[in-house]
């Protein structure tokens, strides 16, 4: 008995001294990575880096902290952060977000305040900490910007997993309820008020390649950018109105896209005339859509709903024959 009693008292000297032996490293560690952020020109302050936990985790806080890349004129700052990671798998780590943060750049700046905001990080320590898998959960999300728009939403959560078999392929699941547009942007689209305050529904699930995996690399260098983007399905309901898009795009390396992309647009009148209110096209350019949609959705059936697919050609939009202009980059800064 005595003999058990021993062993146990030793595992647990042990076990304490391999957790206080890892916490000053992980210490160390976080405070050799910001010291190199600084080295390489970023401005960095922090606060009050700590680690706890003991015995069963390892809780590393953080203070004030900021963050400023300049190579992208990108600025993050929260007034704490707080990364879980259990004691028997260093892998996985839960980062609990503060109920507020910034994010400016160059042109704007955004204060996000959320009820809650939590990701659960799956990691491999070995490969530069790339992400295997994440799990992001948001509650009472409120975004103000400088330039006087505000948004939000009731809830939603963002899923990010590896595929089997690849190094830089990911499926992505992104969902959300009670989404609140701008105020302008809503006063333009619907001056009458009839539609919904907060879209009840968006939703966009797809998987895409891109030139390297999401590690470490991805804060200290550059965002991985896209190659392939395979889209399920994206979907958004407001009132009246619904819109669905699916398709696939290969992306070249200045983000032009090549491909074809279905969309159905369910009371698509209304969406023209929308877009009209809102400046975005002229009542001329309305009135051309108008007809040559009208004739297409007449073909399938019900004129309100439309079903058209758009070729995009490195980078212009294609209506079947007709150019629709330049599309979008997609390119991540």
């Amino acid at each position: 008995m005595k003999r058990l009693l021993l062993g146990l008292a030793l595992a647990c000297a042990l076990a304490s001294v391999g957790w206080f032996g890892w916490a000053i490293v992980t210490e160390r560690a976080v405070s050799a990575w910001l010291d190199a952020r600084e080295a390489e020109g970023w401005v960095v302050t922090r606060e009050d880096l700590s680690v706890s936990g003991f015995p069963a985790e390892f809780v590393t806080g953080f203070g004030a902290l900021s963050l400023a890349d300049p190579a992208t004129g990108l600025v993050w700052s929260a007034p704490g952060l707080t990364l879980r990671q259990a004691a028997l798998a260093p892998g996985r780590v839960e980062a609990v977000w503060p109920e507020t943060q910034t994010l400016a750049s160059p042109f704007e700046r955004l204060e996000i305040t959320a009820a809650t905001l939590t990701s659960a990080l799956d990691l491999r320590p070995t490969a530069n900490f790339a992400l295997d898998a994440s799990e992001t959960r948001m509650e009472g999300i409120r975004i103000d910007s400088s330039l006087g728009w505000q948004a939000g939403l009731a809830a939603g959560h963002l899923d990010m997993i590896r595929l089997d078999g690849t190094e830089a392929g990911y499926a992505l699941l992104f969902e959300a309820t009670e989404v609140t547009p701008p105020e302008e942007i809503a006063r333009l689209l619907d001056p009458a008020g009839l539609l919904p305050g907060a879209i009840p529904v968006v939703r966009t699930q797809s998987t895409v390649t891109f030139d390297r995996p999401w590690d470490l690399s991805a804060i200290e260098e550059a965002r991985p950018q896209p190659l392939r983007i395979d889209l399920a399905e994206a979907r958004a309901e407001w009132g009246t109105l619904l819109l669905r898009m699916s398709g696939a795009l290969d992306v070249d390396a200045e983000g032009r896209g090549t491909g074809e992309i279905a969309i159905r647009a369910e009371n698509w009148p209304e969406m023209l005339a929308m877009a009209e209110r809102a400046g975005l096209i002229t009542e001329g350019a309305r009135r051309t859509a108008e007809g040559a949609l009208g004739f297409l959705a007449g073909l399938s059936g019900r004129r309100e709903d439309l079903d058209v697919t758009l070729r995009f050609n490195e980078g212009f939009v294609f209506l079947g024959p007709l150019p629709v202009g330049e599309g979008p980059r997609f390119r991540l800064r």
